[in-house]
């Protein structure tokens, strides 16, 4: 006997229609204040506060602020908002949903990887891990710092998904759909460990020319420079794994939806191998490597919508207990 849809699905109402516009917004204007963080990454602007947090009295101090504490306050600030916004969520939610709502549980992700995203941030600023930094530390916060990050954007795509879904109960991490999508999750995950540091090479030993930075390795002076070979290598292999993973999605019987998330997923990243290599060949500039850093934000969201999706309907289709 197969688990009734009624057991996954809760009505919707006007007020949960509302709070769903709401969610999908949050998430909108969280995206644009990261991309406002890569932003500050390859500006070099990290250090425009000082060691001051959270406030930033090198703004108000000076008549004339820099270039760099404009950007950094406005990163704060923005991200300061998104706080705000997610906050309003998270009681939305509560108020709004029963115990136990999936809806609730995203929520309540959202608000906790908030608070720790903003950890992350404080971190950064008073250990000095900003601006043209490359010390031991800060190559070793870049993973947590980059887990933290997606895992925030999963969290707030999640939470509109499950509202709009009418998903009354969260799936679980199991069966034949984590089997699907782990894969793809990870090196996902892993793709943008090694972009991180790609992207720190790529900002302190910017080489002027292509032979330039082909000549860094011959005689590499940190790090970081033979770590930036991982990235495209690795870039091959998640892009093919991508694509399995999309064709997989797109079998008889899979989530219509999913197959849907999964086909925008794999054209995406193929894509995405053109922009990082395009990217390489017109010397690293500022807004190709936004553009590159925005398609992997979307990629990474169409994938983990994709697999909520999956998860959501094994779940349904699971035999009652």
């Amino acid at each position: 006997m197969a688990t009734s849809a009624a057991a996954w699905q809760a009505p919707a109402t006007m007020g949960h229609r509302a709070f769903t516009r709401y969610a999908w917004g949050v998430l909108g204007f969280a995206l644009l204040a990261i991309l406002w963080g890569y932003f500050l990454r390859i500006s070099e602007s990290g250090d425009g506060c000082g060691t001051d947090w959270p406030m930033c009295r090198a703004a108000l101090e000076a008549e004339t602020p820099s270039f760099s504490t404009l950007v950094e306050l406005s990163h704060r600030l923005s991200s300061g908002l998104v706080l705000v916004l997610v906050l309003g969520m998270f009681v939305w939610a509560y108020r709004a949903y029963p115990r136990g709502s999936a809806v609730r549980f995203g929520a309540t992700c959202a608000l906790a990887l908030t608070l720790s995203e903003s950890l992350f941030g404080a971190l950064l600023v008073l250990f000095g891990w900003v601006a043209g930094d490359i010390s031991t530390g800060r190559l070793l916060i870049r993973p947590f710092h980059v887990t933290n990050t997606f895992s925030l954007m999963a969290a707030l795509a999640l939470t509109p998904l499950w509202a709009s879904r009418g998903t009354a109960r969260r799936p679980a991490l199991s069966g034949e759909g984590l089997r699907i999508m782990w894969p793809a999750v990870l090196g996902a995950l892993a793709l943008a460990w090694t972009g991180a540091w790609t992207g720190l090479a790529t900002t302190a030993f910017a080489p002027a020319t292509l032979q330039e930075g082909l000549d860094q390795y011959q005689d590499p002076e940190h790090l970081l420079i033979p770590l930036r070979l991982l990235h495209p290598v690795l870039a091959v292999g998640v892009t093919a794994l991508l694509l399995r993973t999309a064709a997989r999605l797109r079998r008889p019987g899979g989530d219509p939806l999913a197959a849907r998330l999964g086909t925008a997923v794999a054209i995406l990243a193929v894509a995405q191998l053109a922009v990082g290599a395009g990217t390489i060949l017109l010397g690293n500039p500022a807004l190709a490597r936004l553009f590159h850093l925005l398609v992997a934000d979307a990629i990474w969201i169409l994938l983990i919508l994709a697999g909520a999706t999956t998860l959501e309907r094994a779940a349904r289709s699971a035999p009652a207990v």
